[in-house]
């Protein structure tokens, strides 16, 4: 039981750090292309972390 909630905790922290990065390669997509490109290759990998959760 203990380990399903700390599985559910890291997925929604996973969640969070996705949005973030969206978020903030979205900001300066327009003024650094290069980190831009940078902060969605680190959210896709999140991404694709995210989709072996089950829960």
């Amino acid at each position: 039981m203990e380990t399903t909630a700390k599985q559910k905790r890291y997925k929604n922290y996973l969640e969070r750090k996705y949005k973030k990065l969206i978020e903030e390669a979205y900001n300066v997509q327009y003024t650094d292309h290069s980190l831009s490109d940078i902060l969605t290759y680190d959210a896709l990998r999140l991404r694709h972390k995210l989709s072996f959760f089950q829960l």
